[in-house]
């Protein structure tokens, strides 16, 4: 047997239930930190963290008192509070809330070391932390809706399904684009 035929017997495994949806709402919220303008993404924020329990309030607060610098810490554990320092880690370093969020555990220094990326029990490593919860409030929240229109053709969501078609953005595949400079078809 060739490698063309071992490729082809490849299929990507599909998660179950829960895990689809909240991976699906991750990558949007990972598309909409890249696409969504500063004020939509701030409203969405405050919206999303104001349907936290206190529980959760309380360790994002702790997240980000210890992970940012002096003066973009938030002053309390309120939900406007809190969205202006998510804004401002994100500004400081674009990925830094996600990796945030997605730290399992309540204290500081619990879940830095990640392993496979999965519990015991299959379930994905961020659905023991905010980035879940967070990410599926901010994906459905007013502000930010009309930039979840180019999502489908987003690298976040080929990422989690390998069926989505990723396009450039001038509106062509990366195939032609990569063809248009190299004279090699890549569809």
């Amino acid at each position: 047997m060739g490698i063309r035929d071992r490729l082809g017997k490849i299929r990507p495994r599909k998660q179950g239930g829960a895990a689809d949806v909240q991976a699906m709402d991750v990558a949007r919220y990972t598309f909409l930190l890249r696409v969504a303008p500063s004020d939509a993404l701030r409203q969405a924020h405050r919206e999303a963290f104001a349907t936290l329990s206190s529980d959760q309030s309380e360790a994002l607060f702790l997240r980000l008192d210890h992970d940012l610098p002096d003066g973009l810490r938030p002053p309390t554990a309120e939900p406007a509070d809190l969205a202006q320092a998510a804004f401002s880690a994100q500004l400081l370093d674009p990925g830094h809330l996600v990796r945030i969020l997605r730290r399992p555990g309540q204290g500081v220094t619990e879940g830095h070391a990640a392993g496979s990326g999965a519990t015991p029990g299959g379930a994905l490593l961020y659905a023991h932390s905010l980035l879940a919860s967070v990410a599926g409030a901010v994906a459905v929240s007013p502000a930010v809706t009309e930039w979840l229109a180019g999502f489908s053709n987003s690298p976040e969501a080929a990422q989690v399904d390998p069926s989505h078609f990723v396009r450039s953005p001038g509106g062509g595949t990366y195939g032609s684009t990569l063809a248009r400079h190299t004279g090699v078809a890549g569809d």
